[in-house]
């Protein structure tokens, strides 16, 4: 009389992606001092980089040669860079102060994801419905 059925849903693949994203963030905050020194190192290099350029382009334009668009390109980006690194470390300090449980979590993981998450990737993606 009565058909029954059953569905089945298997939440594993749900599960486990929270839990990676979970454990993403959670070693990114962890991490948090590694990935600071890290980033510190390399934008000394990137530095050094345009320095050098800066220069080989000053003296290639003082014997008559133009400087080519994808050269400026380049050095505007890496200011650009620059000003964002800046950024995160005049907030570097009171950041490592929230952590807390030997540097697995932070006090406030909200404020500390939307602290060091640029924020073009945390805009919500809208439907359009």
């Amino acid at each position: 009389m009565g058909g029954c059925f059953s569905v089945s849903l298997s939440c594993d693949q749900a599960v486990n992606q929270v839990s990676q994203c979970l454990c993403v963030k959670q070693s990114y905050i962890h991490n948090l001092e590694d990935n600071l020194s890290a980033l510190e190192t390399t934008m000394e290099d990137l530095k050094a980089r345009r320095d050098d350029l800066s220069r080989r382009v000053d003296r290639e334009e003082n014997n008559g040669l133009r400087r080519r668009a994808q050269v400026q390109v380049w050095l505007t980006r890496v200011e650009t860079i620059e000003s964002q690194v800046q950024d995160l470390f005049s907030v570097r300090k009171t950041d490592l102060q929230r952590l807390c449980l030997c540097g697995f979590c932070s006090k406030s993981l909200k404020l500390s994801y939307l602290c060091w998450v640029p924020s073009r990737w945390r805009k919500p993606i809208g439907f359009g419905w």
